[in-house]
């Protein structure tokens, strides 16, 4: 379907992705073939809502200083480190091989580091960065396509060892997510690999992710507290699940999600598993909320239902909230969060969504600002 110009208009929130009929063929709601389904619902639990103390959404610039709300080169990697209830941190990567730490805070946060890794990430886009604590050491891994290398140390991207852990994968690495104590990584053409977290050598070798479909191009990939790994699919419009099993390898597991209008071409994904039910689809206890963009780089906002034990997860998906669609979000291919905020508590002080800006605007105005990109915005979540 052609992507109308109104659903990128400048300047306003435009939440109104959904008036098509046919975008709402695998949600619940109207069924009746007669008429139009309902149309999503908007300002529900969970949904996402930008951080009140940005300029124009821009939460910290690419660089080592915070130059909000216009960074230098565009924004390609994201992760975040949760160290306890009140510490938490940001990673940056960008377009040419530059990595940074910065403190999340409510406001301004601060730089703890500029990342140091090899030569050969210098002018290359980061694709990929994944942060683990154990013991008091910081390990950031960070993959530039084919080069996948990890930093460690006692402080946050700082560290004084480096480790060059394959220099060869294959293809383009899209995204690296940690799950049970593995990194994994994925590439655009649907391998993964794997390394036991807190270590420098691969523990998978790249193989073909389990039953993938021979036109598969893979866009993001995401994990959560339950150890499922997400992956998007940008050429079939789907979004796979699979297990992270306790010897680095990934089964798939019964949650393929497709067949919704809404999830066209979709590229970055994150999940965070929050403390509040919501409208539909999870309506008692703590909620997993999906966030995944789409082709008119809008967010799609998905509630999980998981059934069943490890490694035998079964997950639903609910379209529980209209796209969420605004003139900050320029052509995102990065996106992070606290995954968890629920143990350890971390407050809603802070935000707990990340969105990277793949590039700048400067012919037209967002929340009274005329020139913004290449930088990193932010998000809470509604009624939680």
């Amino acid at each position: 379907m052609k992507v109308h110009s109104w659903l990128r208009q400048r300047g306003r929130r435009v939440l109104t992705t959904i008036l098509f009929p046919m975008m709402l063929a695998s949600c619940s709601g109207n069924t009746n073939s007669t008429g139009p389904a309902a149309p999503l619902p908007t300002g529900q639990n969970g949904a996402l809502t930008l951080w009140p103390t940005t300029t124009t959404g821009c939460y910290v610039s690419d660089g080592s200083s915070n130059s909000c709300p216009s960074g230098t080169n565009p924004v390609t990697a994201l992760a975040t480190q949760t160290v306890s209830a009140s510490s938490q941190y940001l990673y940056v990567g960008d377009s040419q091989g530059n990595i940074y730490a910065w403190t999340a805070s409510s406001s301004s946060p601060s730089t703890v580091a500029t990342c140091s890794f090899s030569p050969s990430f210098s002018g290359t886009s980061v694709n990929g960065l994944a942060s683990y604590l154990t013991s008091s050491i910081y390990y950031v891994y960070a993959v530039d396509g084919t080069t996948l290398e990890v930093n460690s140390g006692s402080t946050p991207c700082a560290g004084t060892t480096l480790s060059t852990i394959s220099s060869s994968l294959p293809g383009t690495t899209v995204g690296l997510a940690i799950a049970n104590g593995y990194v994994f990584g994925v590439t655009s053409t649907g391998e993964y690999y794997s390394v036991a977290a807190g270590t420098s050598s691969l523990t998978q070798s790249p193989i073909t992710l389990p039953n993938l479909p021979s036109t598969a191009t893979i866009g993001g990939i995401t994990a959560d507290q339950n150890g499922i790994v997400f992956v998007t699919d940008h050429a079939n419009s789907a979004i796979y699940a699979y297990y992270a099993n306790s010897d680095g390898t990934l089964t798939q597991i019964n949650g393929t999600y497709s067949g919704n209008v809404d999830v066209t071409n979709p590229v970055a994904i994150t999940t965070v598993f929050a403390p509040n039910a919501t409208s539909t689809g999870c309506t008692t206890g703590s909620c997993e909320f999906l966030y995944v963009t789409n082709y008119s780089y809008a967010v799609v906002q998905l509630v999980l239902s998981i059934s069943g034990s490890a490694p035998n997860f079964s997950v639903g998906y609910t379209e529980f909230n209209a796209p969420y669609t605004s003139c900050e979000i320029i052509n995102p291919v990065a996106m992070t969060s606290f995954t968890n905020v629920v143990s350890p508590t971390i407050a809603n002080n802070i935000p707990w969504v990340f969105i990277g800006q793949n590039g700048k605007e400067a012919s037209s105005s967002c929340f009274g600002q005329t020139a913004y990109g290449d930088s990193v915005t932010a998000y809470n979540l509604t009624g939680e």
